[in-house]
């Protein structure tokens, strides 16, 4: 079994005060015509904790460097098995101040395309059409944390 840890910003919208999550779409030609978004992770490597991965995975897909928040207040969402052969772990984190057109990815094995080609903030209400199912329960911990029923 695989195991990927990954970070889901979040932040409650100063204009419209609904709740929002940071996300990507991935790169690449298979993806290009998909309306997908997900929550930044990648694969866990050697002794790596899930923290740890979480974080270097948002960094090297962001490129931010995540010295304007305080990332060792990650909030622990849990897991999922996403398919027959990966697990995936969530972390969440008020991150309020990313600003997706200063994000830029790393590229994938042919040192040309980005492993996240576009971010965006996305609204509690518009995440579950467009991201994987075994996701939602992170997102609606989320909701739940903020509405105080954590």
């Amino acid at each position: 079994m695989r195991y990927s840890a990954g970070i889901i910003p979040f932040r409650i919208n100063d204009e419209t005060n609904d709740l929002e999550f940071f996300v990507g779409h991935p790169g690449g030609y298979g993806w290009r015509n998909r309306n997908y978004w997900a929550f930044l992770k990648g694969h866990i490597e050697d002794n790596e904790s899930w923290q740890d991965t979480a974080i270097r995975e948002f960094k090297e897909e962001t490129g931010l460097t995540m010295e304007d928040c305080s990332s060792h207040m990650l909030i622990p969402l849990g897991t999922v098995q996403q398919n027959s052969n990966k697990i995936a772990v969530a972390f969440a984190l008020h991150y309020p101040n990313i600003d997706p057109d200063k994000c830029k990815s790393n590229v994938i094995e042919d040192g040309v395309t980005p492993e996240i080609d576009k971010y965006r903030w996305i609204s509690y209400n518009d995440i579950f059409d467009v991201t994987h199912k075994t996701h939602y329960i992170f997102y609606e911990k989320i909701k739940n944390m903020i509405e105080g029923n954590y």
